[in-house]
């Protein structure tokens, strides 16, 4: 008889699951919350989809990193086609997009005859730019009902997001397993000539395995948009790199052969379960990454490793010993040897510990309830990104100001990704914080998470964009449209009204980059003797900016100006200008007022800043949060306007910040 491994590929995923369970169990007693539990699962859904196609890619010793590509694309004509045509044609559309992309992917690695790597890297900027093109940039919202409730309704109190990735999940599964189809792909994936000479048709595989993960990343995408309400042309950005993380993680060879959808699933929960604690434990966002780079590094040794590691696990003194006589009549006579006793004691172990974990923290639960005085004193910050130094700076003054009021702060960082947001956001309500201080990666995804705070009863104050739907305790920000107007009129007064210029946007698909480009080009029309000749996306990153604004300026000798829809763009210009000798000749403007801008209006190599003093932002505010979690009654809006700082002004500017502790930007 068959006996199943407990230490096989797929079930070690299991024991590494159960291992960070059992941490985490004992690490904070809001872990086992069944509708923590919930969100664990609800977070993991999109990846699983996802990653669950990829499986049969990676099993074809294949990949497809066009998914999330694919995943946005698909997002985005479903939320159209459902606006004109309704939900059952919005979806067939976006299944067929899923299925197209999937087979232009298959045949340019089987017919074509390139490598799956580059066949989809190519592909992935392809459908971006598609996504991109079609939207313009703009997300889609969802009204219907019926496809809403893909993302946000529940069926026996499960959320549905997390019953189709179980359903999807046996589909393909049993697909994979029980299939000749399945048989087919594994005998592809050792042995691809000798699969062909024994007479499959390798090139059906392939391509049937790449349709396979177009349609479940489109139908990762409908759950997605469902959730958050909208698609974004950004949802599925970096979500191929955390699919295929767990496909490794689940004990899927990257060789190919090996593998089952079983690991996958397990892998993206465990994912999703990491995060979920990190953010639980208030870990430095910094250093999460770090930690799930160590489980994905464990996961591939445990598979370059597995013979050795197997043969500890299996070790058994009877083994090591010399065989004896009774075990050689076992033997002979078919008997089975006794089964080694370490598999069995681990388990054991590992259900005690979480019995013994689940008393603890039901104790521990009924002790701190009713402690509101400690929620008062609690606050979460979810913030848009930390990769920028304007909202680096935005929470060193929200972190300054909790710290002078006794309110514990936690971070988190969204990586300008409205699915990251959603996740963390949802994960925070479950510590049920005094507030939840909310930078939205988009008014959409932040419309999506005021509503989960609402019905949480957790107050929202929301800052730098406001959420589309739910009921805020509070909104303060800067006017980004009225920044871009600013910065058309400065830039306006530098070419001295007349000349030709060129505007750096920010990240496509964001709000801020939507509003600073459309008060910009109102406030170009004040401006009639100057001609935008070039408008460019930098992506608010200082490098892209470089490169991009090289090309500008090589396709555009004559620029006498350029507005760039954040600092950090700007400073990229001033470097693209100095390394063409140029910078004499051309004035530059930015906006957010971060040191190294101030300091480049002050030496002369940029004309101003749009100033808008993140610091002070990040202060008002852990004061109004604080503020509407003591009951404390608040101002509902308040829009503040940034200042204009040229050369002469930056000193003032400067002494201003250092006034309100902000003593890190002029340094």
């Amino acid at each position: 008889m068959k006996k199943i491994s407990l230490f096989n590929d797929q079930l070690r995923a299991v024991w590494m699951l159960a291992f960070v369970a059992i941490a985490l169990v004992f690490a904070t007693p809001l872990f086992l919350q069944p509708s923590n539990m919930l969100n664990v699962l609800l977070t993991a859904a999109v990846v699983a989809l996802i990653a669950a196609g990829q499986t049969y890619v990676i099993i074809l010793a294949e990949i497809d990193l066009s998914v999330g590509a694919v995943l946005g694309f698909s997002a985005i004509t479903t939320a159209t086609v459902i606006s004109q045509y309704g939900p059952v044609a919005g979806l067939a559309a976006g299944l067929a997009i899923g299925a197209l992309a999937g087979l232009i992917n298959g045949l340019l690695v089987t017919k074509a005859k390139m490598p799956s790597f580059i066949a989809t890297l190519a592909t992935m900027s392809i459908f971006a730019g598609l996504t991109l093109q079609f939207s313009q940039g703009n997300p889609v919202k969802v009204t219907d009902a019926m496809f809403l409730a893909l993302g946000q309704g529940n069926l026996l109190g499960i959320p549905t997001p997390i019953w189709i990735m179980l359903v999807l999940g046996v589909l393909f599964g049993y697909i994979l397993a029980r299939t000749r189809y399945g048989r087919e792909l594994y005998a592809t994936g050792d042995n691809a000539d000798a699969a062909r000479l024994a007479g499959i048709s390798t090139d059906r595989v392939k391509i049937v395995a790449f349709m396979i993960s177009g349609v479940l990343a489109a139908t990762a995408g409908f759950i997605l948009t469902a959730r958050l309400g909208t698609a974004q042309p950004t949802a599925g950005t970096g979500l191929e790199l955390a699919a295929i993380a767990a496909v490794i993680i689940g004990g899927t060879s990257l060789s190919g052969g090996r593998g089952a959808l079983l690991g996958t699933l397990v892998g993206a929960v465990l994912l999703a379960m990491i995060d979920n604690g990190l953010n639980l434990l208030n870990v430095s966002p910094f250093l999460q990454s770090v930690v799930k780079g160590a489980v994905i590094l464990l996961a591939v040794f445990v598979d370059r490793n597995s013979g050795v590691l197997m043969r500890i696990f299996r070790a058994s003194p009877a083994k090591a010993a010399a065989p004896t006589a009774a075990s050689t009549t076992a033997a002979g006579t078919g008997a089975s040897a006794p089964a080694p006793l370490l598999p069995k004691v681990a388990m054991l172990a590992v259900v005690g510990l979480l019995v013994v974990g689940a008393g603890i923290t039901t104790a521990v639960r009924g002790a701190d309830s009713g402690s509101a005085g400690a929620q008062q004193k609690s606050a979460t910050l979810v913030i848009s990104t930390l990769n920028n130094p304007f909202f680096v700076s935005v929470g060193d003054g929200a972190k300054d100001q909790a710290a002078k009021l006794g309110v514990t702060l936690d971070v988190q960082n969204a990586n300008n990704n409205d699915t990251s947001s959603l996740n963390q956001a949802t994960t925070a309500l479950v510590k049920k914080p005094g507030v939840l201080l909310l930078d939205p990666t988009s008014s959409e995804a932040g419309g999506s998470i005021t509503v989960k705070a609402n019905q949480a009863d957790v107050p929202v104050v929301a800052f730098d964009r406001v959420p589309d739907q739910g009921k805020l305790a509070a909104f303060i920000g800067y006017d980004a449209v009225q920044a871009g107007k600013n910065g058309a009129k400065a830039l306006c007064e530098a070419v001295g009204g007349s000349g030709k210029v060129a505007e750096l946007q920010g990240l496509l698909g964001t709000s801020v980059a939507r509003d600073r480009s459309e008060g910009f080009k109102a406030g170009m029309k004040e401006c009639p003797g100057v001609d935008v000749v070039a408008v460019q996306s930098a992506d608010f990153d200082r490098g892209k900016a470089l490169d991009v604004t090289t090309n500008i300026l090589q396709a555009n000798p004559g620029i006498t100006g350029i507005y760039g829809a954040n600092d950090e763009m700007a400073l990229g210009a001033v470097a693209a200008a100095k390394s063409r000798g140029l910078l004499s000749s051309i004035k530059i403007v930015g906006n957010d007022g971060i040191g190294d801008a101030l300091a480049a209006v002050k030496s002369g190599e940029m004309y101003a800043t749009n100033a808008e003093s993140p610091f002070a932002l990040g202060q008002e505010v852990a004061k109004i949060g604080h503020a509407v979690a003591t009951g404390e009654k608040v101002e509902e809006s308040r829009v503040l306007q940034g200042r204009l700082v040229t050369g002469s002004g930056v000193e003032k500017f400067c002494s201003y910040l250092r006034g309100i502790g902000d003593l890190a930007t002029c340094k």
